[in-house]
């Protein structure tokens, strides 16, 4: 696909239907975590969020969870609108289940990267997509470099100088200031993106084949139906060998073993 976009004047990207799921998932969670703080509750962000702590008393769910929660309206706000105009022409570019897989992948990715980190830089636990949109953004900047944008609706500039320069930077500023956490996610997130970038490239991996569960239990089921095949060729073979030889010597010619087989291939393959 090439570098360059044709202009279009329209307010961002066509909403995907991918994307529209995950804000949609993501507004509920956060208007549920609102009714919780009414009732001056906890307990959903305590359950939800990405703390090394809890992780390593078993609450595994949070290497992925902690992707769907937001700290305020103006957190939500700027990744849900930052994951419609990246995000979607990603997914148009992929198709449905390779995002899926990008963005679960990543998600997974960022927190377990977070996690090492953490053996170094002690963390108080984090919130957010912000790190899986940096990782969205990275891979955007990486594809089309040199799309124009009108920025802040004035100046045209290329989407690399955006990105890479002003809106990545910015984030990993703010969060090496505010929280530890974040920081390592934001870096997780740049260091995702750019390896997905590389391996989409240089080796076309595709992870809708990669992880295509349909295709592996057809390729299973083959496997057994030749392993079958092969076994029944082989007992046929056998019994051919062992009639012959009752034809040539009598029944009470074959061993106890060679008796016991002759029934149990009989029971299995001549049965109706």
């Amino acid at each position: 696909m090439s570098n360059y976009y044709t202009p279009q004047f329209r307010f961002g990207p066509i909403l995907t239907t991918t994307i529209r799921t995950i804000i949609i998932i993501n507004v509920a969670l956060f208007v549920l975590q609102f009714i919780f703080m009414l009732a001056k509750s906890s307990f959903l962000i305590d359950l939800f969020r990405f703390h090394p702590e809890k992780i390593r008393s078993f609450h595994w769910h949070q290497f992925f969870t902690y992707a769907f929660l937001h700290t305020d309206f103006f957190h939500i706000l700027f990744n849900m609108l930052t994951l419609w105009m990246f995000g979607s022409e990603l997914e148009n570019l992929w198709g449905k289940k390779n995002f899926i897989y990008f963005y679960g992948l990543g998600i997974f990715f960022i927190s377990f990267f977070s996690f090492f980190i953490d053996n170094f830089l002690k963390q108080s636990g984090m919130i957010g997509a912000s790190a899986i949109v940096t990782a969205i953004m990275v891979v955007y900047g990486m594809l089309w470099p040199n799309r124009e944008v009108l920025f802040m609706m004035i100046f045209p500039i290329k989407i690399k100088y955006i990105i890479f320069l002003i809106l990545i930077p910015m984030m990993i500023f703010y969060t090496a200031v505010t929280g530890g956490a974040n920081f390592a996610a934001n870096l997780g997130g740049v260091l995702y993106g750019f390896g997905y970038w590389y391996l989409n490239t240089k080796y076309k991996v595709d992870f809708e084949k990669l992880f295509d569960i349909d295709d592996y239990i057809r390729r299973k089921k083959f496997k057994m139906y030749q392993e079958e095949l092969e076994s029944k060729t082989k007992t046929m073979a056998k019994v051919d060998e062992l009639l012959d030889k009752i034809s040539k010597q009598g029944y009470n010619s074959l061993t106890e073993k060679e008796k016991k087989f002759l029934n149990e291939a009989s029971n299995k393959y001549y049965k109706e």
